[in-house]
């Protein structure tokens, strides 16, 4: 006799068995795994493997590789802002981390991802379009604390109707950029 709730274990995965691409649009994400390694140029890369938090594809993956290009400002402007959406800033780079810092530096840090499809070998594959600093992200920058969701409590037995739900907070815009 199983002593396993395999009914939760079920909810609690999510769309993680699927592996057809997640459909384009915006996603919460977190860093659940950062590896240092050598990209086939030579350079630098830190390899992201990131889950989605919350929605219709909670706990998929996505992956991205980020390329340190010494030889190209513009693409070491796309990895800093990268960086910056997750929180980590310029005056983290100033201390001079050594990969493996920036490598738990980079572990847990959420952010929000335009995520999109392309053609790889004949086959459709997500990808990371543009990084977004998330709200948890954005609190952090300012100094502040983000609100973390409360799980609903129980209504309580009442003869009167509920109140309709509160509408969904608006957008909280992004900080410039510092880099």
């Amino acid at each position: 006799m199983s002593s396993r709730n395999w009914a939760d274990l079920i909810k609690d995965a999510g769309d993680s068995g699927n592996y057809d691409p997640l459909p384009d649009g915006d996603y919460d994400l977190v860093v659940v795994e950062a590896t240092a390694t050598t990209s086939q140029s030579g350079k630098t890369m830190f390899k992201v493997k990131a889950q989605v938090e919350g929605g219709a594809h909670n706990k998929r993956l996505v992956w991205d590789n980020l390329v340190v290009s010494p030889d190209s400002p513009a693409a070491l402007g796309i990895l800093f802002g990268k960086f910056h959406a997750m929180g980590i800033g310029r005056n983290y780079f100033d201390t001079n981390p050594s990969n493996a810092q920036i490598e738990q530096t980079i572990m847990g840090r959420r952010f929000r991802a335009q995520i999109g499809n392309r053609l790889y070998n004949g086959a459709k594959k997500n990808e990371i379009k543009k990084y977004y600093p998330s709200a948890q992200t954005i609190a952090a920058m300012q100094g502040e604390t983000a609100p973390t969701p409360v799980a609903a409590a129980a209504p309580a037995p009442s003869a009167a109707p509920a109140p309709a739900p509160a509408a969904a907070p608006a957008p909280v815009a992004a900080p410039a950029a510092p880099f």
